[in-house]
């Protein structure tokens, strides 16, 4: 297997990875500042202070589906590599595949 392949797997996976935990915290992460705003709300804060809190909380839903596009094309990117090798059986058995394969089915 040529090392170019084993890097471009190897790349794509760690980059499906990276974005699967930045999406998990985007949405962990808006639904801390929605609550956050609740809370504001219901112990009667300065409506200043609710505003700029909604203002965070609204940053952070607009990353979501940003990041959310980001993911479906680099899992679209990866899963037709791994297609494209699976064939290939020099790729199939080396350790940059099957986590490409784990990283596909998580």
């Amino acid at each position: 297997m040529s090392a170019d392949l084993k890097r471009q797997v190897k790349i794509k996976t760690g980059i499906v990875k990276r974005l699967r935990k930045e999406l998990a915290m985007y949405e962990q992460e808006k639904v801390q500042n929605d609550k956050r705003v609740e809370d504001m709300r219901a112990s009667g804060a300065d409506t200043y202070d609710i505003r700029q809190a909604e203002r965070v909380a609204d940053e952070s839903a607009m990353m979501i589906p940003d990041c959310k596009g980001r993911f479906d094309a680099a899992f679209s990117d990866l899963e037709k590599l791994v297609d494209a090798e699976k064939a290939n059986d020099e790729i199939k058995d080396t350790e940059e595949y099957k986590l490409a394969v784990e990283a596909l089915e998580a």
